[in-house]
């Protein structure tokens, strides 16, 4: 496997607990499909956001004449803005994740605090695809980043993600339960880089002459 897998198949496979594709997802890549077109000799190409790649259970937004040739990753800002992975299995290695999500948000200093500008929370293990938890980033967009913005999001985030009793995999409540505590995992990891960016800023102002952070 490590000689022959690939990133372009772990996507096209569209495993519903996908480590990578949930990351994919919330970072905004997007894929670029090609197929020959019909004169022999035109490569006729086309964008699918990885977000609205997958379409059910296996089944992927891909003709039989296509193939996946490129995977364009949008580069992050220098600072206030952060992608986290997630991921719960049995083993802590080797092994298929009960839930794994990435989760992606960029901040913006505002009137002495800092405003959620952008937030994508995207989860595998929590439909028969990857899926992005889009009622609860429009709740958080906008908000202030703290605390208590991410424990009301918590309590829309396990309503947007709930799970029936007799869901393919079980584990419902548990499951429902990982998605929420990633959630504050990521606002914590977060935080302390947040931190770290406001006093690279402040050590080093004269390299970042359009910020005003506040202190």
């Amino acid at each position: 496997i490590r000689n022959v897998a690939c990133l372009g198949g772990n996507l096209v496979t569209a495993s519903p607990i996908s480590d990578m594709n949930p990351m994919l997802a919330c970072m905004g890549a997007e894929l670029v499909l090609a197929k020959l077109g019909d004169d022999g000799s035109t490569i006729l190409r086309r964008m699918v956001p990885v977000s609205e790649f997958f379409l059910r259970y296996r089944t992927v937004d891909i003709q039989t004449s296509e193939f996946l040739e490129k995977i364009e990753v949008p580069v992050l800002s220098e600072v206030f803005e952060y992608v986290k992975p997630f991921k719960q299995a049995r083993r802590r290695e080797d092994d298929i994740s009960i839930v794994t999500s990435g989760m992606h948000i960029k901040l913006a200093p505002k009137d002495g605090k800092f405003i959620i500008e952008h937030v994508a929370l995207a989860f595998g293990g929590m439909a028969p695809k990857t899926v992005l938890a889009t009622k609860t980033a429009k709740f958080m967009t906008g908000a202030e980043f703290s605390r208590e913005t991410f424990v009301k999001a918590s309590e829309c985030l396990l309503e947007e993600m709930k799970l029936p009793e007799s869901v393919p995999g079980g584990q419902a409540a548990y499951r429902m339960t990982l998605a929420t505590s990633f959630l504050y995992k990521f606002f914590l990891s977060v935080a302390g880089e947040l931190k770290k960016d406001v006093e690279t800023i402040v050590e080093n102002a004269s390299a970042f002459p359009d910020i005003s952070v506040p202190l």
